[in-house]
């Protein structure tokens, strides 16, 4: 893959640009402002992914850089931002990028970013169903929908974006029933849907606009999962 770093700070650009290339991705080149990004993008057609952060100190934003992708060259991009509230996460979500990379971010934090969107990618989510008890009906609920997954007692709560389910299971067991890998369970409370993690960053992951924490344990687990 050939990767574009959209970043005015030259050190984090620097930094994110020598973790990328250890990792064997080839740089296609470094922009500070909306101009740089813009003409490296039409220059180089063979671009596969962009990081840019939101905040380029100058007239035109990184949202006006992901607006130029969406309409020009139709590529994934990862926001690079410090700020993960709600209202940041939501104007940001508009542009629909495929993830986010929270600064101050580590080797860890941008490996398992990277590989959350190739495990989307190549996941089979959108053919699969969870199937459900709902008070006397029986639900099938489409796996891209559920957002994730949370125990209250000794029930589990399906958290989806129109509505939450109760289940009456323990995590553990609902889990072995379901049986599905892009459920994964980060907390003794919690498992969430890969395909809508946006970020991991220390001790929580960003799953649409919810922090949801990441236990030190299971985040071994995870990211043992990738190097697998």
């Amino acid at each position: 893959m050939k990767l574009l770093i959209v970043e005015d700070e030259l050190l984090i650009a620097e930094m994110l640009k020598e973790m990328l290339q250890d990792m064997g991705y080839s740089i296609a080149g470094i922009a500070k402002n909306y101009s740089q990004a813009t003409a490296l993008l039409q220059s180089h057609s063979d671009i596969d992914l962009c990081f840019l952060d939101i905040n380029l100190q100058a007239e035109q934003s990184g949202f006006d850089v992901a607006g130029f992708i969406n309409e020009k060259v139709q590529i994934p991009f990862v926001f690079l931002t410090s700020y993960s509230d709600r209202k940041t996460i939501a104007e940001a979500a508009n542009f629909k990028p495929q993830s986010y990379l929270l600064k101050p971010f580590t080797e860890t934090d941008l490996f398992a970013t990277l590989e959350i969107i190739k495990a989307r990618k190549s996941g089979q989510v959108a053919s699969q169903a969870v199937t459900i008890k709902d008070g006397t009906s029986t639900v099938k609920i489409p796996l891209q929908e559920i957002k994730y997954l949370k125990s209250e007692n000794i029930y589990v709560e399906v958290k989806t974006n129109a509505k939450t389910y109760l289940v009456r299971n323990s995590l553990s067991r609902f889990l072995d029933e379901l049986s599905l890998d892009a459920l994964v369970r980060v907390h003794r409370t919690y498992a969430v849907n890969m395909y809508h993690v946006k970020a991991i960053s220390g001790d929580s992951l960003l799953v649409g606009d919810e922090k949801i924490p990441l236990s030190r344990m299971h985040r071994d687990v995870l990211m043992q999962k990738f190097h697998d």
